[in-house]
């Protein structure tokens, strides 16, 4: 019921600090804290991995290469109109135009991406390390206040 990644961002074990924005980041690629799917996954295993997970988008991996993102609305809009496509593989509903942000990227570069309704892809190098969402950044400036 409770995995690391909570028991950390609620503060029942102590964060490690990196002073950028994997200070934000409940969970983490290079941990092996991250649900993905593959592109070849059916849109109901990625359905069912958000419902389990919690979570309203997925990166799409290849291997360690991040290659797309699918989210709630991409699903919806792909199934909506017949349930049966559900059974379509995860390349035919992700976004694969992705905008990434370098792990040492301030915080109001988040902000931009999340006017734009967009989930933030952060980057070392050319190594994945996670998203960040609007509730990453919540759960951040709720824990400064300690």
């Amino acid at each position: 019921m409770f995995n690391d990644a909570w028991m950390e961002d609620q503060g029942f074990t102590p964060r490690e600090r990196h002073n950028d924005l994997r200070d934000l980041m409940t969970r983490r690629w290079d941990k092996g804290q991250v649900v993905t799917v593959g592109p070849e996954d059916t849109l109901l295993t990625a359905y069912k991995r958000m419902r389990i997970s919690d979570v309203s988008q997925l990166p799409v991996m290849e291997g360690d290469r991040v290659i797309g993102i699918l989210d709630e609305s991409d699903l919806l809009l792909h199934v909506e109109r017949n349930p049966t496509r559900f059974r379509d593989k995860v390349y035919t509903a992700m976004v694969n135009r992705l905008e990434t942000l370098p792990v040492t990227a301030p915080m109001s570069e988040l902000t931009r991406l999340f006017d734009r309704n967009l989930v933030a892809i952060i980057m070392d190098g050319d190594k994945f390390l996670g998203l960040l969402t609007r509730v990453d950044m919540l759960n951040h400036l709720r824990r400064q206040l300690g």
